[in-house]
Parts: C-alpha cells; structure tokens; sequence
C-alpha cells in the first residue's frame, strides 16, 4: 500500500493567484459578491472550485467579531418533540444565513424514571459552544440550566431557554402550554360524557410533567371527572402495557358498572401500550367501554394501526422556529427578554371518538 500524498492545504492567496485579482478581490467574491463584475466574479469562483479552497470560519468570527453559526443543544433525539423543534430551528436559521450545528446532550426522561444511569452533557456542550464562540445558543432543557449559562454568560453572544420555564430568567424562553396539554385531554373525554379517567405517568421528575398533571387535574375538578394517578416505570409502550394490565381489575369493574372509562396516557407511546393489552379483551371494546388519549403527539400514524390514537399536538416546530427569531431579537441593542408560551391542539382519533 503506497503512503497517503500530503496535500497543500489551499489558502486565500492561491486563490487570488490563481484567478489573477487581488487578496481583496477575493474576499470580496466571499462576502460581498454584490461588488465584483460577473466576469471577475466567476474567475474567482471557477479558482476556488479548482482548487478546493474552504475558507476558514475561525478568521472570519475573529475578524468580524460575530458567527453565522449557532449552538442548538437538545436532551434526548428520542423525543419526537425534539426532532421536530430542531427541524424548525434548522429550517428557520437557515432562510436568515445562519448555520445550525446540533448538540445531543443525552438527558432522557424514561431513563430517569427507570434509575438508568446517564450522563447529562448539557454544561459541557454549553463551553464548547462559547469556545467555538457561536453566535448564539439555543437550549432546550429538561432541567435548570442557569448554572451553566451562567458560566459562560460573557464568552458568548445571545442565549435563548426553550422548553424550561424559569421564573426571573435573564434570557428569552419559548415554552408550549404544557399545563393546556392536560387540560385538553380532560375536555376532550368530559365533552364525551367520560367521568372516570386513569392518568399513567412517570412521577414528576421534570417540569413538563409537573404542569401536564396540573393541568389534567385543573380541567377535572372543574369538568367533574375523577381522575386517579397511575406511576408507571417509563414512557414506552412496555411500560403503558404493564400499567394498563395492572388496571384491568379496576377498569373490569367500572365498565361492568356501566361506566366508561379514560386512559390519559402522559406519552402516546404509553397510550399505545395500553391499547395493545385492551386488543386482546374482547370484553373491553375501544372507544365504547374504554377511550384512550395520548398527550405528545408522538405516534404517527401509517395506516397499519388498529386504531388511530387520540392525542395532543405539541408545537416542536414552532417552537425551534420562535427560538431563532428570539436569538436574533436578543442580539438587539435594548432587546427585552420575551417569554413565549405556545398552544397546543388536540387531534381526534379512533381511540376515543371511533
């Protein structure tokens, strides 16, 4: 095997050499295309082509004392409500030209609740970020983070909280309503004349479950539905099937009364465990003696499904979209931190209306 050739790594003179213009003329090409002739302009271009050259983002933030680039640090790429907030964080930073580099902090609520070990690398991905003094961050915190912003406060440009709520913050947050996420679902089951419903829920280890109970119990005492908490072990649809068989008893009992029965699931994953253990009890029909509700819009559907899920639409993208927004209004001389809570809607489903 023949050694690897070393390589000239290109640089801007090369470039200007190779196109015949001046350095300036080439950092014009670069950053104010507008001022250069197409002639001029497209020798410059064809050079960097030829020659590979990629400018060094590092000079230019020294030089400019700002980045196009952003920090996004997010908990758990498991989380659905995630994916879709760095969709629209992505989308949106890039109609201003700016660039979006991604951080996976590895906080994971199911995890918590089962006594998995993990490792939370939200404050390391904060100095990293201030290190490679991004223009901004946005994260998006399962926890407290001002810890960490504090310490990099002054190494870095505007920072933006989405997903935590904390009371004096010294930023701009974006929350959804995840206390009107509860209060949804017990509307909806109450306009179905439910007045018996089972909430399965980790217990509250984070703020979004907290306020989501909140809010399930608010719109219950105010609907007249009796609500009784359920801890299950996790999120998924394992830990939903173990809940709901654990229920059966009760949920036998009530319909033999003639009552029907809400399953509020604090995930649709849960939601959909608990309809997995209800498919195979023929005593026990879906929506008619049992209606079951989802409260993150997690599952989509795919055609295959025994039933379409009722849940709750969560704002992930809009979410991601109002950060950026945010991070360019901070950077603002005389910018008022804003706090932004953002609906959500409920999608009607066969598991609760057939």
């Amino acid at each position: 095997m023949l050694p690897s050739a070393r390589r000239t790594t290109p640089n801007i003179a090369a470039v200007a050499r190779d196109a015949g213009v001046s350095v300036g003329t080439v950092s014009n090409a670069l950053n104010n295309p507008e001022r250069l002739a197409p002639e001029t302009l497209g020798r410059v271009r064809d050079a960097i082509a030829r020659l590979g050259y990629i400018r060094s983002s590092a000079g230019r933030t020294l030089i400019r004392n700002t980045s196009d680039t952003l920090g996004l640090i997010v908990p758990d790429l498991v989380n659905e409500l995630f994916v879709d907030i760095s969709r629209g964080a992505q989308l949106t930073a890039a109609d201003t030209g700016k660039r979006l580099v991604l951080a996976n902090s590895g906080f994971n609520a199911h995890a918590l609740a089962s006594g998995i070990a993990q490792h939370d690398g939200q404050d390391e991905f904060l100095e990293h970020f201030a290190e490679a003094r991004v223009g901004g961050i946005m994260v998006c915190s399962m926890r407290a983070p001002g810890a960490g912003i504090e310490r990099i406060r002054n190494h870095v440009g505007p920072i933006v909280v989405v997903n935590y709520d904390a009371p004096g913050a010294d930023w701009c947050t974006v929350l959804m309503d995840n206390e009107q996420v509860g209060r949804a679902s017990v509307d909806h089951i109450a306009d179905l004349g439910i007045r018996h419903a089972f909430f399965v829920s980790i217990p509250d280890l984070v703020q979004p479950v907290v306020e989501r109970r909140r809010g399930v119990h608010a719109a219950a005492a105010a609907r007249g539905v009796l609500v009784h908490d359920v801890e299950s072990e996790g999120l998924t649809a394992g830990t939903g099937r173990e809940a709901m068989r654990a229920l059966l008893p009760r949920v036998e009992e009530l319909v033999r009364r003639g009552e029907r029965v809400a399953i509020l699931g604090l995930t649709d994953r849960t939601g959909i465990g608990a309809l997995q253990v209800l498919r195979e009890r023929d005593d026990l029909r879906v929506p008619q003696d049992v209606a079951v509700v989802g409260m993150d819009g997690d599952h989509r559907p795919g055609g295959i499904d025994w039933v379409s899920m009722t849940s709750i639409l969560l704002p992930g993208y809009e979410m991601g979209a109002e950060g950026i927004r945010l991070l360019a209004a901070e950077a603002e001389p005389g910018h008022v931190h804003e706090r932004v809570v953002l609906p959500v809607r409920i999608r009607p489903g066969q598991s609760t209306v057939g």
